[in-house]
C-alpha cells in the first residue's frame, strides 16, 4: 500500500505553513512568475573551512510542492520571499544555489540573498551605484 504524499502530506502542509511566493526561472530570463506556496527557514549547514575543521551556519531554504511548479526549479532560477510571519521582514529575492528533491513530491530548495542593483560589478570592474 502505497501513501498518497500529494494529498496526505504535502498539500495540506503548504495550505497550514505555506506562504506566498513569486518563483522566475532562469530559462526564461526571469520574465515570467509563477505564483505558489512554501515554507521559508533557515536550514542548518556546515561550512568545511581547512583541514577537516568545520564551522555550523544557517542558510536561507525554501520547501515546495513540486506538482505547484509546471517545470523542474533549478540553480540560478529566482525567488521572491513576500514578507510575513516566519519568513524575511521585508519582501526579499534569493537566488536558487542548490535544488534537492525529496523523492516524494517536495522539493527544498537552498537560497542564497540575491544582489541588490547596487552591489553588482560593472564590465569595467568597478561597483555600480
Amino acid at each position: 500500500m502505497s501513501v498518497d504524499w500529494q494529498s496526505k502530506v504535502l498539500s495540506p502542509l503548504m495550505a497550514a505553513f505555506g506562504q506566498p511566493i513569486s518563483y522566475y526561472p532562469v530559462k526564461d530570463k526571469y520574465t515570467n512568475n509563477h505564483k505558489l506556496t512554501g515554507v521559508f527557514d533557515e536550514a542548518y549547514t556546515d561550512i568545511n573551512i581547512v583541514d577537516g575543521l568545520s564551522v555550523t551556519s544557517v542558510s536561507p531554504c525554501i520547501g515546495i510542492n513540486l506538482a505547484d511548479l509546471p517545470f523542474a526549479p533549478r540553480q540560478k532560477d529566482q525567488i521572491l520571499i513576500y514578507a510575513s510571519f516566519g519568513a524575511p521582514l521585508t519582501d526579499t529575492l534569493y537566488i536558487v544555489k542548490k535544488v534537492m528533491p525529496d523523492g516524494h513530491g517536495g522539493c527544498r530548495l537552498l537560497l542564497n540573498v540575491a544582489p541588490k542593483p547596487c552591489d553588482i560589478t560593472s564590465e569595467d570592474g568597478t561597483q555600480d551605484q
